[in-house]
């Protein structure tokens, strides 16, 4: 059976996320949506990291 998996923010985390919060809020439209797209790309490239060494630790075993 897998670990129990923590995945709430730590403190640290939190407190970036409310600069960020407040940064945000004095973006302009444009700076917000390539922000959008450049973070969702990331999280794509993400995902493809997970995929792939998720497929080498299986294909080791």
């Amino acid at each position: 059976m897998l670990p129990r998996l923590d995945l709430e923010l730590s403190l640290e985390q939190q407190f970036q996320m409310q600069l960020f919060e407040k940064e945000l809020a004095t973006m302009s439209r444009e700076k917000l949506e390539t922000l959008l797209l450049k973070t969702s790309e990331l999280v794509m490239v993400k995902e493809n990291i997970i995929k792939l060494l998720m497929n080498r630790v299986t294909t080791e075993e």
